[in-house]
């Protein structure tokens, strides 16, 4: 069997720049993760445990600012109920989405409410 070293440098060439090619582009996309432009790592933590549970947001930012609203309703005074008819009502979300959202940005944003989802 021959082979010809033009031809195998060509292909290995082309080979390496593909791998080139690609780790650029997964460089790239590392840093443009949902949130990642003006989110912390608090929010980033967020932002993945959303994903994890399955709650399609559209836009991070406003997601990270309704949940520090939870956080908010929260301190004011509110029931559970209360902020999850709040959260509902400004959301595309389904009750069970709701409930999972506000059990993820007080989880994330301000745990020391956490003990009013235990009954």
């Amino acid at each position: 069997m021959r082979f010809d070293l033009g031809v195998m440098m060509m292909f290995a060439r082309h080979d390496i720049a593909k791998l080139v090619g690609t780790g650029i582009a997964v460089a790239a996309l590392s840093l443009t993760t949902p949130g990642s432009a003006a989110a912390d790592a608090t929010d980033d933590a967020f932002l993945h445990k959303l994903f994890d549970d399955a709650v399609n947001f559209s836009d991070p930012a406003q997601s990270i600012q309704r949940a520090r609203t939870v956080c908010e309703a929260f301190a004011s005074g509110m029931s559970p109920a209360e902020v999850h008819e709040l959260t509902l009502n400004h959301s595309a979300f389904s009750p069970r989405q709701a409930a999972i959202f506000m059990a993820d940005a007080v989880q994330s944003y301000c745990p020391g409410y956490a003990e009013q989802f235990i009954s």
